[in-house]
């Protein structure tokens, strides 16, 4: 997949996108339809979207990077509020010269997705595993500052991925957790949790199409958060994907791509 860096006041961004590949300093290639900005979970970088990329948009106009302080992005910190992060993500959209797209965000990417929608207007928005990030508790925050700290080892959830996925795909899911130091996850899930208990669906103004999507293996908590979310916004439906839980841009790609399409074309 092309991959590039952007640079902001010095800092490297990865970008990954679909289309052709492009000189450092040429957006990616804009696709037929709608962009697509994909915007990755806590403690994970832009690599979940491997798959998804290339099935939503093949020919280009797909875009997803690491924020800073993850993966192959520069920096050791995470930025420090989701509103933080959405300037960021705005910022990149704009160096690639995409606007009014489809933002597809997963767990705390989702949060990144409603606070952007929020500030302005955007084709619509897909939203993935939202209910992990808008219920996380003290116990683990706590957790993973014990981690930072070296009392802990770094904790995996084989909840948040499907079962039937196989021994493979859990040590994929396990590895997308370990590329990101545990000092940025700390500060996404401190972040994600200042952003949530503020959050109010019913009064932020929301009014582009969202599709609220579920792993038909996900906690049952997490459905229910991500079902309230999407009750409380004007315009949002929701959908469940079999054969995946929290992980579901890693475990069903081709399947969340279509869901994508589709709310595309009807937004």
């Amino acid at each position: 997949m092309p991959e590039k860096y952007v640079r902001r006041d010095g800092l490297p961004i990865l970008v990954r996108h679909t289309g052709r590949t492009t000189l450092p300093q040429d957006p990616p290639v804009p696709g037929d339809g709608p962009p697509i900005v994909c915007l990755h979970d806590a403690g994970l970088q832009s690599s979940v979207f491997e798959g998804l990329l290339p099935a939503v948009a093949p020919d280009g106009g797909a875009i997803a990077f690491d924020l800073p302080g993850h993966g192959r992005s520069g920096s050791l910190d995470s930025l420090p509020t989701i509103a933080d992060m959405t300037e960021m993500a705005r910022w990149v959209a704009e160096r690639c010269a995409v606007s009014n797209p489809i933002l597809v965000g997963h767990g705390m990417g989702a949060l990144i997705a409603l606070e952007w929608a929020k500030q302005t207007r955007v084709g619509g928005l897909v939203l993935c595993g939202s209910g992990l990030a808008l219920g996380i508790d003290d116990e683990t925050i706590a957790t993973m500052d014990r981690v930072t700290r070296g009392k802990a080892p770094r904790p995996f959830d084989p909840g948040r991925v499907c079962k039937d996925g196989g021994r493979e795909m859990m040590q994929r899911a396990y590895m997308e957790g370990i590329k990101t130091d545990p000092r940025a996850t700390l500060v996404d899930l401190q972040a994600s949790r200042a952003w949530s208990d503020a959050f109010d669906a019913a009064s932020c103004g929301i009014e582009c199409p969202v599709a609220v999507v579920s792993g038909a293996a996900e906690d049952a908590g997490c459905v229910a958060r991500a079902e309230a979310l999407a009750g409380g916004l004007a315009n949002a439906s929701t959908a469940s994907v079999d054969g995946a839980a929290h992980f579901l841009p890693l475990e069903r790609p081709e399947a969340l791509a279509a869901l994508i399409r589709s709310h595309a074309e009807a937004a």
